[in-house]
């Protein structure tokens, strides 16, 4: 009876083993089995971003397609899950929850908008949620989160080179420079960065206006800034936005200089403003479906493939592109044995990654996850209907 028990004890002692491994194992290689890669996507396809979401999506999506159809990663297939946030704080929460403890993603792409993220930071830290996100604030990565990776620049970098471009390339005089932007977390740390640049540069700040996402009319503001006598406007806001800002200030016969941030300025605004567009720049974090380099080459040839008529996209869909070929740099790097923390750590070891003239290189490291700090400054050309670039690649001070 002493032996039976002995062995019976070993046996429960063998099989709480195995079963503990088994869990562990689950958790570790969460989002990855013999032969797929489960990553998702969460970004606004029917709110008041949609405009960023919807190219966003597609470029995910045909990016990993071709990845899928060319062999896939370390010989698994990338499964793509896509959850519409509407641009909201509780329904991003709820997209987290189900890609994560549903689908069991290995990662997450874009994460909603800079509130969303902000917001889910302790759960990306708690679950060990990869996250390439698609905001634009400083704040994604200063100070350091281990999951989360910036695919670029951020607003301290393109609202300091607008107002460098300003104050030492254009040399304006006296210029007085004003900020439009919405009452959110991303318009927040634009203007803060704003403000503290005009102070190194010694120049005049007049103003802030407030415009919401999804505003169509900004008369008042346009107005506001008229009386101030705002030369220079840069807008940190959506791209309906900024075409309301484009009609209030022509219809008040309001002329300043107009620059966008990067999730704004969009090759459409020339077709759709107009000559009231005429006047208006654009930074650039990620390249242009028009630009002539060789990166966007090999986006066309893979995207055209797929879709021979297909209008060319917005710059969105040039980032979701950068944003996946970071994800797979990750992947490859981490190898067969894939968890979101040998993700992360594949990450760490990129340096210098040669994006094709799609942006500046790519270098991440344990103590940086920000990808880049550089951007191009683009002028609207009416008569060919997009923005063109009139500097190289800039990298911010």
């Amino acid at each position: 009876m002493k032996r039976g028990k002995t062995i019976l004890s070993l046996l429960l002692v063998a099989f709480f083993l195995i079963v503990s491994s088994n869990l562990l194992s689950a958790d570790e290689t969460r989002g990855v089995s013999g032969d797929t890669i489960k990553i998702g996507m969460i970004m606004d396809q029917t709110g008041p971003a949609a405009e960023v979401g919807i190219p966003y999506a597609k470029g995910v999506t045909n990016y990993f397609r071709y990845v899928n159809d060319t062999g896939g990663i370390n010989g698994r297939k990338i499964k793509v899950i896509l959850e519409d946030d509407r641009y909201t704080i509780p329904m991003a929460f709820a997209a987290f929850k189900k890609l994560v403890f549903k689908d069991k993603i290995l990662a997450i792409m874009f994460c909603g908008g800079t509130g969303q993220n902000t917001a889910l930071f302790k759960q990306i830290q708690d679950n060990r949620v990869p996250v390439i996100t698609g905001s634009w604030s400083w704040t994604m990565t200063d100070p350091l989160k281990r999951y989360i990776f910036s695919p670029g620049n951020d607003n301290k970098d393109e609202v300091g080179i607008i107002m460098e471009y300003i104050v030492k390339t254009l040399k304006a005089k006296n210029p007085r420079i004003a900020i439009v932007s919405p009452d959110v977390e991303y318009g927040k740390s634009g203007v803060r960065v704003a403000e503290a640049k005009a102070k190194e540069l010694k120049v005049e700040l007049v103003g802030q206006e407030i415009l919401a996402p999804g505003a169509i009319d900004a008369t008042s503001q346009m107005l506001s800034l008229k009386r101030r006598e705002a030369t220079h406007v840069i807008t940190l806001t959506t791209l309906g936005a900024t075409l309301a800002v484009l009609k209030g200030a022509k219809s008040l016969d309001y002329a300043p200089m107009f620059f966008n941030s990067f999730h704004i300025f969009a090759d459409e605004v020339t077709k759709i403003a107009g000559e009231a567009a005429r006047n208006m720049y654009g930074v650039g974090a990620f390249a242009s479906w028009f630009d002539d380099v060789e990166g966007v080459k090999d986006i066309k040839k893979v995207t055209l493939k797929y879709y021979p008529n297909m209008e060319p996209p917005n710059r969105y869909y040039v980032k979701a592109w950068i944003s996946s070929i970071i994800a797979h740099e990750g992947i490859k790097r981490a190898g067969k044995n894939l968890t979101p923390d040998t993700f992360v750590n594949g990450l760490e070891t990129v340096k210098g990654l040669d994006m094709k003239g799609l942006t500046g290189p790519i270098s991440y490291s344990p103590t940086d996850h920000k990808g880049n700090s550089y951007a191009r400054l683009y002028k609207a050309d009416i008569e060919k209907g997009y923005f063109i670039p009139v500097t190289d690649w800039v990298k911010a001070k």
